[in-house]
């Protein structure tokens, strides 16, 4: 269960405008937070993750959300932006367990761009270097990289690594914050004159796919205060055994196809136009969806100026939103019928959103700490805090079978005497056993 403070006004107003709500008291509201409750956007980005989720041979609800988002987010590249000129390139993380069927998303991702025409948006499934970054998007300023092994990655590309590496995460974050401006590249010398790229509104997109256990362990202070990780949709699903489905070799639907098609042809420049930059559709939000923003910015707010290093990720809930808003909306578009972002358009990014950062900011607490020590207090003190009536020796070392328990014991003495735990007697059906509650904060 998920536990929302209720000290303001604005928390309650917008968990109840937003339909968050499943019991309320004046001290709490407690909402459901398993993978049951995920509902599909309305639209085409939800009729989309809803193909992608059937045909694939474990039932990923929430991951093929994410998929279907990327995928709408890649081909409507330079093609519109919101009134305040934010554009729709989006990073996403979809996280899943070993064998629990995430890399289905990412093979629909790109068998689906094939079918409909779009193949050449697909930049691959790896990243070399930045220089090969800026070098693709030159050619081809509207990319989609679909990366296994993501946690994998993320280590490689740290500091310490070799310096081509080092460069990919600054420049996907430079790349990131210039969509609706220019890049340029530094100077280069060759054998006959000096050179450089320039890549106006350049456009890529990241779908990456990797285990709960290989991401968030990748973890640092560093990655949340430099905004690398708050840039990130990550959509998890931890459960170990998914649903399996009985399904054969994915056929796309023409319907898929041809909206794919409509907006990959949809017009980068107006019509009769001869300028040479993209010149996006204005895609406006109307009063309503305004007034949604508005109440969730307010809780946004709040959540931002708690006092934890996990603050930090609820600072682009705003741009999350806005950008979920703005695919779920010009995904409907084709070259004769547009519209503007409504509420319902507005209350499923909202949803979305609050679901994401809420995982990533549980997650991060768990998880954050720039050394591995302060890493594994995190981790033991979160799973003795799971358990609200107090959790034993032994179930503790069960769950740390890798950590000797001399250095597990130094930890929980660590813990009790910052305040955080306290020792307590378990009672089980057999005996009384030694244990450890977590304290309020």
């Amino acid at each position: 269960m998920q536990v929302y403070d209720l000290k303001s006004r604005a928390a309650v107003r917008f968990l109840h405008k937003n339909g968050i709500a499943a019991a309320v008291s004046q001290k709490e509201i407690t909402t459901t937070s398993n993978h049951e409750d995920v509902e599909y956007p309305k639209g085409f980005v939800g009729d989309l993750a809803q193909f992608i989720c059937n045909t694939g041979y474990k039932q990923q609800k929430w991951i093929s959300i994410g998929a279907s988002i990327a995928l709408c987010s890649a081909v409507l590249g330079q093609r519109v932006k919101t009134e305040s000129g934010m554009r729709c390139n989006v990073f996403i993380n979809a996280l899943a367990p070993t064998a629990a069927g995430k890399e289905h998303g990412r093979r629909m991702i790109d068998r689906i761009l094939c079918a409909a025409g779009a193949e050449s948006i697909i930049a691959g499934d790896e990243i070399a270097s930045d220089v090969g970054i800026i070098d693709q998007l030159s050619h081809q300023p509207q990319l989609i990289y679909l990366l296994d092994e993501f946690g994998k990655f993320i280590r490689r590309t740290s500091v310490g690594s070799n310096p081509y590496l080092v460069g990919i995460l600054e420049m996907l974050m430079k790349l990131y914050g210039v969509s609706d401006g220019t890049y340029r590249s530094g100077w280069k010398k060759t054998d006959h004159e000096n050179s450089r790229k320039i890549i106006i509104q350049p456009h890529l997109v990241l779908y990456a796919t990797a285990t709960p256990e290989q991401f968030w362990p990748t973890l640092n202070t560093d990655l949340i205060s430099n905004g690398f990780l708050n840039r990130f949709f990550i959509f998890e699903n931890e459960e170990e055994t998914p649903i399996e489905q009985n399904v054969a070799e994915p056929v796309i639907p023409p319907r898929i196809i041809e909206q794919v098609r409509e907006l990959y042809s949809l017009p980068v420049v107006p019509l009769g136009s001869l300028s040479t930059e993209p010149m996006p559709l204005l895609v406006r939000a109307d009063d309503k969806a305004k007034a949604l923003l508005a109440d969730a910015q307010l809780y946004w707010r709040e959540k931002s100026n708690e006092d934890n290093k996990a603050r930090d990720l609820w600072k682009r809930a705003n741009d999350m939103t806005r950008k979920l808003s703005l695919i779920l909306c010009a995904a409907n578009f084709t070259k004769e019928r547009r519209g503007q972002i409504t509420e319902v358009e507005m209350s499923d990014a909202i949803r979305i959103t609050n679901k994401l950062c809420n995982n990533a900011s549980n997650k991060a607490l768990e998880y954050l700490g720039d050394t591995n020590h302060e890493r594994f207090l995190m981790k033991l003190y979160h799973k003795i805090k799971e358990r609200s009536t107090g959790i034993s020796n032994r179930e503790l070392s069960r769950c740390f079978q890798s950590v000797s328990a001399s250095y597990r014991s130094q930890i929980l003495d660590q813990l009790v005497e910052a305040g955080r735990i306290k020792p307590m007697k378990i009672q089980n059906s057999e005996r009384v056993s030694k244990g450890w509650i977590a304290l309020d904060d």
